[in-house]
């Protein structure tokens, strides 16, 4: 309990105003490194990219979400936990509320944009307290830049973080928790699906514009 506290006064909770600064600088920066290591590497794929993973739990029926009061602010510390223990401290994990937490993995390993969202989906499918409130956890993720010219205006990060809202939303409904993602492929976007048991799916969507 003393290290649990000592945790949480060494290491603000970050939140929505801090997202506000600190999103764009950090697209921003993506862009540029993805264009560097682009140019560097022999099939033009970046060596690192930026990832944004959204957490959201979902009521298993109806749509009451416990109140702070009730056990909400419990059940949002607990998710906070889940995602220090499975992200780098290098990583960010945002309370933008008890039910919505997002993480930002910075100088990301494309190769490890899986790992992640496994890691996540299988704590909180073993979670005793979500099931005890009759929470599913849904997760999406965008895999930031989506395209090999990345000039999405990072002024409009906000579009970005709903894309990872719509991504959640995509869940199997019966699963305790399952995960929806967006990244790069070698000529398109690709999206996958992840549940657990873990199976993966993949589907090739069109390359767009820049993003």
């Amino acid at each position: 309990m003393i290290g649990k506290e000592q945790k949480n006064t060494t290491v603000p909770t970050a939140d929505l105003d801090f997202l506000r600064i600190f999103l764009p600088y950090e697209l921003r920066l993506a862009q540029r490194q993805a264009m560097v290591s682009s140019s560097r590497s022999i099939d033009g794929a970046p060596s690192s990219c930026l990832g944004l993973y959204l957490v959201r739990l979902e009521p298993k029926s109806g749509d009451w979400f416990p109140t702070p009061a009730d056990g909400g602010t419990q059940i949002g510390d607990h998710i906070q936990d889940m995602l220090v223990e499975v992200v780098r401290d290098s990583d960010i994990p945002i309370r933008m509320s008890d039910q919505e937490h997002l993480a930002i993995l910075r100088d990301l390993d494309p190769q490890q944009t899986y790992a992640v969202s496994q890691r996540f989906l299988t704590c909180a499918s073993d979670s005793d307290l979500l099931q005890a409130a009759n929470l599913r956890t849904r997760l999406g993720y965008v895999i930031y830049p989506l395209s090999s010219q990345p000039n999405f205006p990072p002024s409009q990060w906000e579009t970005i973080i709903e894309l990872t809202r719509r991504m959640s939303a995509f869940g199997e409904p019966s699963s305790r928790a399952s995960g929806n993602g967006l990244l790069r492929g070698p000529d398109t976007v690709s999206y996958t699906h992840l549940t657990l048991p873990t199976k993966i799916k993949w589907w090739g969507g069109g390359g767009g514009g820049g993003g």
